[in-house]
């Protein structure tokens, strides 16, 4: 048979990987001709492809805004993927020694366009002790200590065009809702190398993480505790922080060494 010059064999295809790239690229939620004018893509074609890609759950659309973004379902294959590649369980053996070492529930988690998802969990031993459902989404980055980590990455006019997209909404008294007082928090994560908040997404609960990064030093994940907040006074943090930053340090350092530099990610800009 006659090779075929033509690269594109499948054009349809190769347009939907087009728009689910430009979806993870992209800061905020797309409406059908937003996208079919940036990929130069026929709208009546564009309404097929995404049609195949929301059966799918790929993306998903929003009925009121008519606009789309991915689906959830990056998240079950990237956690297949995580499966098989072993970092689950390297990721477990953290989270049990993060439990060993500060008696709360250890966690993971990643960012997911805007939202941040719980990826794995060890429930800590004591008989008052926290536990959210695997997969769940905190949506506010700047009421919870992962978000603040990964915004503390984000810097000068980039975090001002992110929050603007965000917003900064007050989800209990003590959410923080003032960029500049943000934007002094986020420093002072970068100076400890880990991040808290105090009952700032939920009244009762504290958490505190610190940043995993991928080859390139960019976070590729969080490693944290979940706390009942009246166990976490001034001195814990500190202790339970460094705790935290150490374990994630190791942790980066094992799985660059043992996938040659290489690593799965979640993060979507």
């Amino acid at each position: 048979m006659k090779q075929m010059k033509d690269n594109k064999k499948a054009p349809a295809l190769d347009r939907g990987l087009k728009v689910l790239e430009l979806l993870a690229e992209e800061g905020s939620e797309m409406g059908l001709r937003e996208i079919a004018q940036k990929l130069v893509i026929p709208v009546p074609s564009l309404w097929r492809i995404m049609g195949v890609l929301r059966e799918n759950g790929y993306v998903l659309l929003d009925e009121d805004r008519k606009t789309y973004r991915l689906g959830f379902k990056f998240l079950y294959l990237g956690n297949l993927v995580l499966n098989r590649t072993g970092f689950r369980s390297e990721a477990r053996g953290y989270l049990k020694k993060l439990v060993e070492l500060t008696g709360e529930t250890a966690e993971f988690s990643a960012r997911v366009k805007d939202q941040l998802i719980l990826i794995e969990q060890v429930e800590g031993p004591d008989a008052v002790r926290l536990f959210s459902r695997v997969g769940s989404a905190y949506p506010y980055l700047h009421a919870t200590a992962p978000g603040k980590v990964y915004l503390a990455h984000v810097e000068g006019a980039k975090l001002q065009k992110v929050m603007a997209r965000m917003g900064l909404p007050q989800i209990t008294p003590r959410t923080i809702t003032s960029l500049d007082t943000l934007e002094k928090e986020l420093e002072s994560v970068r100076i400890k190398g880990y991040a808290c908040d105090i009952e700032e997404m939920r009244t009762g609960v504290c958490r505190i993480a610190a940043p995993v990064y991928d080859k390139k030093g960019k976070v590729a994940m969080c490693l944290g505790i979940a706390a009942p907040s009246f166990r976490i006074c001034s001195a814990d943090r500190d202790r339970i922080g460094n705790i935290v930053m150490n374990l994630a340090q190791k942790l980066t350092s094992e799985l660059k060494e043992k996938n040659g530099g290489g690593w799965i990610s979640f993060e979507t800009k």
